[in-house]
C-alpha cells in the first residue's frame, strides 16, 4: 500500500506539535502530527477523504482518508468555549471530499481576539495503525504544499484485531448519564482478574478499557452502541464480564428522568458577592428554599515543583512511593461511610491506577523531569482533555483529577492529608 501524503489544510507557519502551548496536544494525547499558525481563513481537506465528524462547536473536523488513516483538525486552541461563533461549516458529516476542498470557513479577526490562540493542529489520531515518516516544518507553507507523509502499519492493526482469538462484541450503553467516572472505575475493576487487553471504540474514537480517564475521554452517552474488542488467553470470559457490566446497567440504567424546578426568587448575598470568581465554591441545589449555615472559604495554595529530576531511579521510586501512600489513604476512607461515598472513593481509586496516566508520568521521568513534574503535568493534560469534551458532566470529573494531583504532590513533598471524600461535612439545614 502507497504512502499516504498530506497537504497542508491551511496558509500559515508549520510548527512541531511540541510547541503548541496546550497539554493535549504537546504530549500527544490525542494523536501525533504537526502544527499550522494559519494566516488564512478557511481550513482545506489535507487528502481525498470521508468526514467522520464535526464538532457541535464548529471548531474541529475529522476525516478517513481512502487507506483508513484518520485526520482531526482543531482551530485554535480553547476555541469549544466560542460555541461555534466565528466558524461556518462547509461540509456535512458522512460527506466525500477531495483534496484542497474547502471544509470550515473563520474569521480570523475575531478568533485572534477571542480563542486563546490560531495555531491549529493537525493529527493523526489511529497511530496503532500508521506512523509518520516524513514532516514538513519550521517554515512557511500554502494551502496544497506538502505538510507529512503516513506509512500504514496495517499488518500490526490485523494482529490486534484478529489474531489470537481476539474477538469483538457491540453493546448500547444503558447507563442514563452514560460511561463517566464510576462506570468507568468499575470497568477497570472488572478487568483485573483477566490477562485480556480490551479496547472501546466509538466512531474515531478508541480507548483502554482499563483506563478510566481514557473511557471517559470519549464521552460516551446514555444509548450510544460501542464495539468491545478483546484480545488474548481469557479475552472471552473477559469481554463477557464487561459486556454483562454495561449492558446491567450497574444500577444507572433508564433514561434521564425529567426535573421538576420550582421558581425561587434570587437571593443576593453581597458579601459572598465580593469573593473573586476563582474563590467561589458553587454546589447544587438538592431542594429549593433558604439554607442556613456556617460559610466557610476553601482554599489551596499552589504547590511548587522542580521540573528537573534527580535521576531517573529516583524519581521513579519517589513517585511510586507517594502514589502508594495515597492509595492507602484512599482505600482506608473507603473502607467506611455510605455506598454513595465509597463509589466516589473507589473512583478515585480507579484513576489513580490508571495505566494511561502512569504511563504518561512514566514518559516524563525518562526525559529527566522529576516526579512532582511528570505527574503534574500528565494529570494536567487530561484535565484539558476533559474540558475540550463540551460535555458539563465530563468536565465536572476534574476536580477529582486536581484533587488527585494535589494529594501526590503533597505526598511527594511529605506532607499528610485526609482525603477530601473522608473529612466530614458541615450540616446546613434547608427550610421551605
Amino acid at each position: 500500500m502507497a504512502n499516504l501524503v498530506l497537504s497542508a489544510p491551511l496558509k500559515g507557519w508549520i510548527a512541531p506539535l511540541d510547541e503548541t502551548p496546550d497539554a493535549v496536544f504537546a504530549q500527544r494525547m490525542l494523536g501525533d502530527g504537526l502544527a499550522i499558525d494559519p494566516t488564512g481563513s478557511t481550513l482545506h481537506a489535507p487528502c481525498d477523504a470521508v468526514v467522520i465528524s464535526v464538532h457541535r462547536a464548529r471548531h474541529a473536523v475529522s476525516l478517513r482518508a481512502a487507506n483508513g488513516a484518520e485526520i482531526l483538525m482543531h482551530l485554535g486552541l480553547e476555541t469549544v468555549a466560542l460555541d461555534g461563533a466565528g466558524f461556518e461549516v462547509l461540509v456535512r458529516e458522512g460527506e466525500t471530499v477531495t483534496t484542497g476542498q474547502p471544509l470550515i470557513a473563520f474569521d480570523l479577526d475575531f478568533l485572534a481576539q477571542n480563542a486563546r490562540s490560531l495555531i491549529t493542529p493537525v493529527l493523526v489520531t489511529n497511530l496503532e495503525a500508521f506512523r509518520i515518516v516524513t514532516r514538513h516544518q519550521d517554515r512557511p507553507t500554502e494551502v496544497g504544499e506538502a505538510l507529512m507523509e503516513l506509512v500504514s502499519l496495517e499488518a500490526r492493526l490485523a494482529a490486534e484485531d484478529t489474531q489470537d482469538g481476539a474477538i469483538e462484541a457491540t453493546v448500547v450503553v444503558p447507563l442514563k448519564h452514560g460511561l463517566h467516572a464510576r462506570p468507568a472505575a468499575r470497568i477497570a475493576e472488572a478487568l483485573r482478574p483477566f490477562a485480556a487487553e480490551l479496547s472501546f471504540i466509538h466512531g474515531d474514537r478508541r480507548a483502554n478499557a482499563r483506563s478510566p480517564i481514557g473511557v471517559m475521554a470519549m464521552a460516551i452517552q446514555h444509548g450510544e452502541t460501542i464495539r468491545v474488542l478483546a484480545g488474548g488467553a481469557d479475552a472471552e470470559a473477559a469481554l463477557a464480564a464487561v459486556v454483562s457490566l454495561i449492558e446491567s446497567g450497574m444500577g444507572e440504567a433508564g433514561p434521564a428522568p425529567a426535573r421538576a424546578v420550582a421558581a425561587v426568587s434570587p437571593v443576593v448575598v453581597t458579601e459572598i458577592a465580593a469573593i473573586p470568581a476563582e474563590g467561589v465554591l458553587k454546589g447544587v441545589r438538592a431542594a429549593p428554599g433558604l439554607a442556613i449555615g456556617k460559610a466557610v472559604r476553601l482554599a489551596h495554595s499552589e504547590i511548587a515543583v522542580r521540573e528537573a529530576g534527580a535521576g531517573i531511579a529516583i524519581e521513579q521510586a519517589a513517585l511510586a512511593e507517594a502514589m502508594a501512600r495515597v492509595r492507602g489513604r484512599l482505600t482506608e476512607a473507603s473502607s467506611h461511610g455510605d455506598r454513595a461515598r465509597q463509589a466516589i472513593l473507589a473512583a478515585h481509586l480507579a484513576i489513580l491506577d490508571d495505566p494511561e496516566l502512569t504511563a504518561q508520568a512514566q514518559a516524563l521521568i525518562a526525559q529527566g523531569k522529576s516526579a512532582g513534574h511528570a505527574w503534574k503535568k500528565a494529570i494536567g493534560g487530561y484535565v484539558e482533555a476533559l474540558k475540550g469534551l463540551g460535555d458539563a458532566r465530563m468536565a465536572e470529573r476534574v476536580d477529582d483529577l486536581i484533587d488527585l494531583q494535589r494529594q501526590v504532590l503533597r505526598a511527594l513533598a511529605g506532607e499528610d492529608e485526609t482525603p477530601q471524600a473522608s473529612r466530614p461535612a458541615r450540616s446546613c439545614s434547608p427550610t421551605n
